[in-house]
């Protein structure tokens, strides 16, 4: 009988415990003002991402030290790599105001031109220091490579809490998309 009254009492135990809720973030683009008004067509490829970052918890870098943190409760709202392609289309569409752009998957149709994008590494540390570096390739309607550069951004989080650290990597992913824009200006 003991047995049984300390399983029961066990079983209530497992159900009382319950982890917290995770809290999920996507990256805006707002405020973000008119680079051109050059009326073109423009596919955004799927983002290339380490594996470290292709997941859906975010990953945070210990300030001074080889440690990462993956946040566990501290989510995207959607894969990483999928987020950075809309946040990059986002900008790009309010960069470019008069451009139709828009994300592809596998064929990029009769777009003018075509953004490829790798990212290198995007490090947010938990100082609040968030850096970006990637190459970046615009190819015209034959998949020619006609512009491509390596790029590296950083900004500082406004604050040490989580939405700072979003905010902060938001900022350099506009930093990156600001730069394509200009590039595709000047096509």
């Amino acid at each position: 009988m003991k047995k049984f009254i300390c399983g029961i009492f066990l079983v209530l135990c497992a159900c009382s415990f319950r982890s917290p809720d995770a809290t999920f973030y996507m990256m805006s683009s707002q405020n973000l003002e008119p680079v051109s008004k050059r009326q073109i067509s423009v596919a955004v490829a799927r983002i290339k991402v380490p594996e470290l970052l292709s997941r859906s918890q975010m990953v945070v870098y210990e300030s001074g030290s080889d440690e990462v943190q993956i946040m566990e409760f501290n989510r995207w709202g959607e894969a990483f790599p999928d987020m950075l392609q809309a946040t990059v289309t986002n900008d790009l569409i309010a960069y470019l105001p008069n451009a139709f752009v828009k994300r592809t998957y596998f064929d990029n149709g009769k777009m003018s031109y075509s953004v490829n994008i790798e990212i290198n590494n995007l490090q947010t540390y938990s100082n609040g220091k968030v850096v970006l570096s990637a190459w970046w390739n615009i190819a015209n309607a034959s998949g020619y490579v006609i512009k491509r550069q390596q790029v590296s951004y950083q900004a500082e989080a406004k604050g040490k809490n989580t939405q700072d650290l979003v905010n902060a990597q938001s900022e350099v992913v506009h930093q990156m998309s600001h730069g394509i824009a200009e590039a595709l200006a000047k096509l």
